[in-house]
């Protein structure tokens, strides 16, 4: 008897082995290949960016070298050591190409292996056909950046190049000129309330009194509606800057006594946090009911911050689940993969139909971590709901070497699915259109 249960069960192992194998896609040679050059060839939407204004850029004082050094570079040379104080000699005086190589240079030799500083590299070497940062590179390279900006290099770098059909900017920094640049538009002025002269300064900016919260909440909504008319495609938040994401329901009468406080305070009045926080997240209740109202996605800062000074805990996102409850028909995304807090993530999209995922800034910050958090959240969450590119740069070098890697690391993930037979070629073909463009499309409303 019990060598006829141990044949069948032996048997039917056999046979759901057999049935699993058949259905493992076959592998025709020189899929490696046609992966890479899908991504590569692929139209891409860049959900996010920080584009100095090209016109504005020819101005100032840092049209060389110095320029490609902004943001994540820059922040590398100051951990390395670099003292800040050299900020003002870099950027706001006329130095000399020369020297501000002699200010960046013992901490460049300190931080050249970071990956901001790779994606740099690449871009001068792809774009300037130079190959490294040296003495006797930076008079040519800053040179070759002059003439570049005399000219299109915008829409040559992002357009031509890059191939991204839509970028989504913070902030109108480049303005209505490019029919492909879209903006998403902040709103901290109302959301980190604490002394009376912002009040004032909002009533000044938009020659209106403001004496009651009821008038306060109503400059919001004028804001808002003035940002919808100059083609908003989303709001941003980066309150994490200042304080935590944690953002309670608060009674009006609570916030009004608040405000009165404040409105009948002396000009320098500041609000302590802890009384101020109650203004404020009532504010962010008020400014996501009419996100709600005028169907526009939100956009959360999450995870680690530029300019150093973090304060980790203020930016994770599991902090912002009971604004998912209160407003589940607001489609909220999170940026930066909410580095480090990948595993959160994966739950709360996972957990929650208007929550999304976007990647950008993270492969600048780590292509570990990017390459280890899509493969998870290609496992654990629909594909419809990852957004794979945003820049996160000051300049469109630094865009272009960012996708350079993106591409890279996407090919890399999405062929070890099809190495491993998870998926079939023509569904990791699918898959990278959704999560390079169709999900970023639908997501902002775009064409």
């Amino acid at each position: 008897m019990r060598l006829h249960i141990s044949l069948i069960l032996f048997l039917t192992a056999s046979l759901v082995c057999q049935s699993q194998e058949s259905k493992i896609p076959v592998l025709t040679p020189g899929y490696e290949q046609r992966i890479r050059d899908y991504v590569d060839t692929l139209k891409v939407i860049d959900t996010h960016e920080h584009l100095l204004n090209p016109t504005l850029l020819k101005l100032t004082t840092f049209l060389d070298f110095s320029l490609l050094l902004q943001q994540n570079s820059y922040d590398g040379l100051i951990t390395s050591g670099m003292p800040v104080t050299s900020l003002r000699k870099l950027y706001f005086e006329p130095t000399p190409v020369s020297e501000k190589w002699k200010i960046i240079e013992p901490y460049w030799n300190k931080s050249f292996n970071t990956i901001s500083n790779r994606i740099m590299l690449l871009a001068v070497k792809d774009l300037y056909g130079i190959d490294e940062l040296s003495a006797s590179t930076v008079e040519a390279l800053s040179a070759k950046i002059k003439k570049a900006y005399s000219g299109e290099w915008y829409n040559y770098v992002l357009h031509d190049l890059c191939n991204i059909r839509y970028v989504i900017l913070d902030g109108d920094n480049v303005g209505a000129k490019y029919d492909y640049v879209k903006y998403a538009k902040r709103f901290s002025t109302w959301l980190s309330l604490n002394t009376k002269f912002r009040i004032d300064s909002i009533a000044v900016m938009q020659v209106e009194p403001i004496y009651t919260l009821e008038d306060y909440v109503k400059s919001m909504s004028v804001a808002f509606e003035d940002g919808l008319k100059k083609g908003m495609a989303a709001v941003k938040v980066n309150i994490a800057y200042k304080r935590s994401l944690s953002f309670e329901k608060v009674p009006v009468e609570t916030a009004r006594k608040v405000f009165r406080t404040l409105i009948n305070g002396n000009e320098d009045l500041v609000l302590p946090a802890k009384e101020a926080k109650q203004l404020q997240d009532y504010m962010m209740f008020q400014l996501l009911e009419l996100t709600k109202k005028y169907k526009v996605p939100v956009a959360f800062h999450t995870g680690i911050q530029a300019g150093g000074n973090n304060f980790i805990g203020n930016s994770d996102p599991a902090l912002l689940t009971n604004l998912f409850y209160e407003f589940p028909d607001v489609n909220f995304v999170l940026f930066h993969g909410s580095y480090p807090f990948g595993g959160e993530l994966t739950t709360l999209v996972r957990n929650f139909s208007n929550v999304f995922i976007d990647m950008n800034w993270t492969y600048s910050i780590s292509p570990a971590y990017s390459a280890r958090y899509l493969d998870e959240w290609l496992d654990a969450v629909p594909a419809s709901k990852i957004m794979a590119f945003g820049g996160d740069q000051r300049c469109v070098e630094n865009t272009y070497g960012n996708l350079v890697i993106a591409r890279q690391v996407i090919s890399k993930v999405l062929t070890e699915k099809v190495k491993s037979g998870y998926w079939s070629e023509k569904e990791v073909f699918t898959i990278a259109r959704m999560i390079l463009y169709d999900n970023a499309a639908k997501f902002y409303n775009l064409p």
